[in-house]
C-alpha cells in the first residue's frame, strides 16, 4: 500500500502525465471494505511506463495479523492458568504426544489423540482411564491438556490427592485461597484432568464426598479420569459407586494394564 502511493506520489511530482483506470470494485467479504481494483503506468524511473494492477481498500492481511496476535496472547493466557490451578507432579511437566512411546499402548494413545483433535466444547465427552500403575495414564492426560490448550481451550491438570490436601489447607485462616476459588477454577475450565482418583486411600468420608461434590459441577463438559482402581473396588462403598457412575457418564473407557511405563523407560536409559 506504502509503495504503491509512492509510486502515485513520484508521477505526480515529477508531473508526469498519466491515468488510473479503474478495472473493478467490490465489498470484500472478508474484512467488509470496499476494494478497489486499478491500473495505471508508472511514470518515472527505471519501470517507466510499465503497467501497475493493484487492489486497494482491503484490510484483510492486517486483520489476520491482528487476529494471530490475539490468539498467541490467548494461549499465553491460557497456559499461565494452567499453571497457576494445576497439580502436577513434575515428571509429567514435559509430557506429550510426541515423548510418548505407546508401544502396547498405541489404541490408547490414538484414542486420546483422536480425543483431543476432535474438542468441541459444544459436545463433551469424557475420558476414561483405568489400569495399572505407571502404564502412561497421566503421561497421555498431559499430552491432551497440552493439544487442548494450544486450540485455545482452558484446561487444568489435577492430582487428586493433591486437590484435596490444597483444599484442606483453605480452612487456614491464613490461606491465600478459598475452597470456593478453587472449585470456581476447576468448574469453569473447558477440559480438566482428575489424575490418581482412589490414591487417597479412603473408600468414604469428607474426601470422596468433596470429589463426588467436584465431579458432580463437571456433568456437562470434557473430563479426563485416571485411576489404578479396577471396576470391584469402585464397589467398596456407596461414595465409590457415586464417584465412579458420574465419570463413566458419556465416558470412552481406555483400559491400560501392562508393563510400568517408568520401569520401561528407566531400563532404557540405562542400556
Amino acid at each position: 500500500m506504502q509503495a504503491i502511493n509512492q509510486i502515485m506520489n513520484r508521477n505526480m511530482t515529477t508531473g508526469s502525465k498519466f491515468e488510473i483506470e479503474i478495472l473493478a470494485h467490490y465489498c470484500c467479504m472478508g474484512c467488509r471494505e470496499e476494494v478497489k481494483v486499478s491500473r495505471f503506468p508508472v511514470a518515472a524511473g527505471p519501470e517507466k511506463g510499465k503497467i501497475v494492477k493493484t487492489k486497494t481498500g482491503c484490510y484483510c492481511k492486517e486483520l489476520d495479523e491482528i487476529k494471530k496476535s490475539q490468539h498467541e496472547a490467548r494461549i499465553r493466557n491460557l497456559q499461565a492458568t494452567f499453571e497457576r490451578n494445576s497439580l502436577i507432579n513434575p515428571d509429567l511437566q514435559e509430557a506429550t504426544f510426541e515423548s510418548y512411546e505407546a508401544g502396547e499402548f498405541t489404541k490408547a494413545y490414538e484414542q486420546a489423540r483422536k480425543f483431543a483433535d476432535s474438542f468441541n466444547v459444544e459436545k463433551p465427552s469424557n475420558l476414561f482411564f483405568q489400569g495399572s500403575f505407571g502404564t502412561g495414564k497421566s503421561h497421555l492426560s498431559v499430552a491432551v491438556t497440552k493439544a487442548v490448550t494450544e486450540k485455545g481451550y482452558s484446561t487444568i491438570f489435577i492430582s487428586t490427592p493433591k486437590l484435596l490436601t490444597k483444599i484442606r489447607s483453605t480452612y487456614n485462616k491464613f490461606s491465600e485461597q478459598s475452597e470456593g476459588q478453587i472449585i470456581s477454577a476447576i468448574t469453569n475450565a473447558d477440559l480438566v484432568v482428575f489424575d490418581d482418583i482412589g490414591a487417597e486411600g479412603e473408600a468414604s468420608g469428607w474426601a470422596l464426598q468433596k470429589l463426588f461434590e467436584i465431579i458432580d459441577q463437571r456433568i456437562g463438559k470434557h473430563n479426563i479420569f485416571t485411576t489404578n482402581l479396577g471396576s470391584k473396588d469402585f464397589e467398596r462403598s456407596m461414595d465409590l459407586q457415586r464417584i465412579f457412575s458420574r465419570m463413566m457418564m458419556n465416558a470412552t473407557p481406555i483400559i491400560m494394564d501392562g508393563t510400568d511405563y517408568r520401569r520401561k523407560q528407566f531400563a532404557k536409559s540405562i542400556k
